[in-house]
Order: C-alpha cells, then structure tokens, then sequence
C-alpha cells in the first residue's frame, strides 16, 4: 500500500481484499474523514466516505473485513501512516 501510494499508482488493490482501491480519488475531509472510490466484481465506480478516527465506512462501523480494509487504506493514503 505504502509503495503504491508513494508511486501514486492507480488503482491500488486493498490488501486481503476483493476491492482495487482507487489511489486517486482519494481527499481528506476534514478534521478526520475521506472519500475514496473503488471497484469490486459487483459494482465499478463505488464512491464511499470514512471516518478514520472513528473507524467508520459510510457512517457505520465496518460490516466486513474488506470495508474495515477500505477504512484502513483511504485513511493512510489521506493522512499517513501517524505516529
């Protein structure tokens, strides 16, 4: 993921993932947030937000491990890996 980002490849598979996740779509919302696009074998162009503080995918906690997978991705390619 972190090679990717820094490559700014697109799309960039989510890991352990059906998902490729879409490097760049992704933008910070502001204090904790982003939105990302993706594609999966069931739909193109999927447009989500999550809250990387919270941990949270369109609002609510992660269903699966691959939305959980998304939440991880957009909030590192939106703020970096932290401390």
């Amino acid at each position: 993921m972190n090679q990717a980002a820094a490559q700014q490849s697109t799309p960039i598979a989510a890991p352990q993932t059906a998902y490729q996740f879409d490097y760049s779509s992704v933008q910070a919302i502001a204090p904790c947030g982003a939105s990302f696009g993706y594609v999966s074998s069931e739909m193109t162009g999927a447009c989500d937000q999550v809250d990387c503080q919270q941990g949270l995918f369109n609002g609510q906690p992660p269903q699966s491990v691959d939305q959980a997978q998304l939440v991880n991705a957009a909030s590192q390619v939106a703020y970096g890996l932290g401390g």
